[in-house]
């Protein structure tokens, strides 16, 4: 097989179920001037499925750019811009009823339904990401403020809301409103070094004063 028909072979391969005459116009375009035949599956690998529907549109605007031409002269009654000399009378021929639109192909119509579906569930599974990563976030700045996940969750909070001046005002309205916050660890064990201190000293007072009565 020569070039062209290596490369038309591929594309069937590739895109089966599209039309023999849209593979065979992209097989005749892409094989013009190449002669090695190793260039061939790159040259197919590098057809898209946006190629074939380009190829299969400018067929039909090329047909019909031709059809509209054909018409305007057969109504003028000229030829390559130029009236064309009569020989005898004629009668003007009808004007042609314009043919209805050309549906697309079901194997194209296939292919664009099934890219617009995966589309729309990319674009959905984006979505439902960036949410999941704002949710973490509001759930990791609460938790530093000390706010139970009651107090805000069901809550409408802006993509672009400050988190922190956000929950530095939801606790200081809980606070207002009599609400006891829960110690964090910090703090408990903060506070129970003081009490360890405040009773080391009370043990070495005691002692010193001890000491000084034995010494008298």
């Amino acid at each position: 097989m020569n070039i062209y028909e290596q490369i038309l072979a591929a594309l069937k391969t590739k895109f089966q179920g599209v039309e023999d005459a849209t593979l065979q116009r992209i097989a005749s375009k892409k094989s013009e001037g190449v002669t090695d035949e190793s260039k061939i599956n790159s040259i197919v690998e590098g057809i898209s499925f946006q190629d074939v529907l380009n190829s299969y549109g400018d067929y039909r605007a090329d047909g019909a750019q031709k059809t509209a031409i054909s018409n305007y002269e057969k109504k003028h009654n000229i030829k390559d811009g130029k009236p064309v000399e009569e020989t005898k009378p004629q009668t003007p021929a009808p004007t042609p009823q314009p043919k209805p639109a050309e549906e697309v192909p079901a194997w194209a119509q296939s292919l664009i339904d099934s890219n617009k579906t995966l589309s729309e569930k990319l674009a959905a599974m984006d979505a439902k990401t960036k949410e999941d990563i704002r949710y973490q976030q509001i759930d990791e700045v609460a938790k530093s403020f000390g706010i139970p996940e009651f107090a805000y969750k069901g809550k409408q909070i802006a993509d672009n809301a400050d988190l922190n001046q956000y929950f530095t005002d939801l606790k200081q309205e809980m606070q207002n409103n009599g609400f006891q916050f829960v110690k964090s660890p910090e703090e408990g064990n903060h506070e129970h070094q003081s009490e360890i201190s405040s009773i080391a000293e009370q043990i070495e007072k005691g002692t010193k004063e001890i000491v000084e009565q034995n010494n008298k």
